[in-house]
């Protein structure tokens, strides 16, 4: 098994070799990124997130990881950890994967539904001075009930004076980043932009130039993006590429924004959903 550890690896087309171990417990592995292996557990309702290499640095990445988890609390649509071993985190296990393998099989209004529901977790998310940092759609996941699950939190944790308590440990890829974000501002806007990408692979089956590469082609991407040459008509938007255009160029002032026009676009099903919720 090999992975590529981060972008600037991935434009040197250089990569590490991994050599994969297994946990006790763990039945086979299902995922693996950068830095971990997700591996089922043998009873087939948790899921193990266990380091490539198990050392002091990655374990206590991993107890920052569930620091974040814990000052967040609990929320329906934020992936539950379950519990700290010594291996790694013990998540719950969603059934159906990340969002990217199940866009394909979503009909129009389960696509609104999880859309409504990774907002609702964003509101969650910010209202507690958190920022994701990667929100896209590897990094949302489907239970067998297709209720969306907010994961992969490694993102940056501040103060109520805006001053950083957790660093971030992660970065959106240049189809998700802001333009003209700088190096260190993980922000609101910056959460809402990567959103809008998002909902755009979600509404269309593919991520924006899909025929660009989100680590080769970096900054040709962002040059789009700081030049408004956006895959769709910003300007003459109406329905949800209007909310995805808004996202792009920053017209939320927070997360709730999005939600309102969602249930003005959506209003039966977004209002029966948030009955629900």
């Amino acid at each position: 098994m090999s992975s590529s550890p981060d972008s600037t690896d991935a434009q040197n087309e250089h990569y590490v070799q991994i050599e994969y171990w297994q946990p006790r417990g763990v039945q086979k592995c299902i995922a693996f990124s950068g830095r971990s292996f997700v591996g089922l557990m043998e009873e087939g309702l948790t899921v193990l997130k266990y380091p490539h290499f198990k050392s002091r640095d990655a374990m206590q990445d991993l107890h920052e990881e569930a620091a974040r988890y814990h000052r967040l609390g609990r929320h329906e649509n934020l992936v539950v950890l379950k519990a700290i071993t010594e291996d790694g985190l013990l998540f719950e296990f969603c059934e159906r994967g990340p969002l990217l393998d199940v866009i394909p099989t979503l009909s129009d209004v389960q696509k609104t539904t999880i859309a409504k529901q990774i907002i609702l977790c964003l509101i969650h998310l910010h209202e507690r001075n958190f920022i994701h940092c990667d929100l896209n759609v590897n990094n949302i996941f489907i239970t067998a009930e297709t209720h969306a699950r907010v994961g992969d939190i490694q993102g940056q944790l501040y103060r109520s004076d805006g001053s950083i308590e957790i660093a971030t440990m992660s970065q959106e890829n240049a189809k998700s980043r802001h333009p003209f974000a700088g190096e260190d501002e993980f922000s609101v806007r910056t959460d809402i932009f990567a959103l809008g990408t998002l909902l755009y692979h979600v509404w269309y089956g593919q991520p924006p130039f899909p025929d660009l590469d989100e680590h080769m082609h970096e900054q040709i991407i962002q040059e789009k993006y700081r030049a408004g040459d956006y895959p769709i008509d910003v300007a003459n938007a109406i329905g949800m590429e209007k909310i995805i255009g808004k996202c792009w160029n920053s017209r939320y002032e927070n997360a709730n924004h999005v939600l309102d026009d969602m249930v003005e676009l959506y209003p039966a099903g977004i209002k029966s959903s948030l009955m629900e919720a």
